[in-house]
């Protein structure tokens, strides 16, 4: 046997026999399979932009990147947002959702509310991301990560 990835079979050659109980003569047979070459497993990319906005209106960080891929796929991006001004420390998550298709990269946004009373503000705030979709070749979950510095300026 040959496999290829995620437990694609490639390659088979197989040889039986069997016998009944009782019987004289047995079955005996071969099998030969080889499949065209495992489709590619699903790549992903993920970029996170080094600027965004704080909102004086909201107390929300809007931010933005791209995604990209090799297989036409649904990718979520999501994950945390977390800035430190004087004592306080301000936190919030993201999460949204775009069509990738190959080629060029596609671009999302996400916007973070803070979890407490004090807004996201001007300044620098780390973001932590995750792209994740489902290969539809392997039914198989693919996530990708980044964490970067993001600069807010206020709007």
């Amino acid at each position: 046997m040959e496999f290829g990835p995620q437990g694609y079979v490639k390659k088979l050659d197989a040889t039986f026999v069997q016998h009944c109980e009782g019987g004289t003569s047995a079955a005996r047979g071969e099998v030969h399979i080889e499949n065209p070459a495992p489709p590619a497993e699903l790549g992903l990319g993920l970029d996170i932009a080094l600027d965004g906005t704080a909102s004086s209106l909201n107390g929300k960080a809007t931010f933005h990147g791209t995604v990209s891929c090799n297989k036409p796929v649904q990718v979520t991006v999501a994950g945390d947002v977390t800035q430190v001004k004087k004592r306080d420390l301000i936190r919030g998550s993201y999460s949204t959702s775009v069509s990738c298709t190959p080629g060029a990269p596609v671009a999302w946004t996400g916007t973070a509310v803070p979890t407490g009373s004090v807004p996201f503000q001007k300044g620098d705030v780390e973001v932590e991301g995750r792209a994740t979709a489902t290969d539809p070749d392997y039914d198989q979950p693919v996530t990708v990560s980044e964490t970067v510095a993001v600069r807010l300026t206020r709007v």
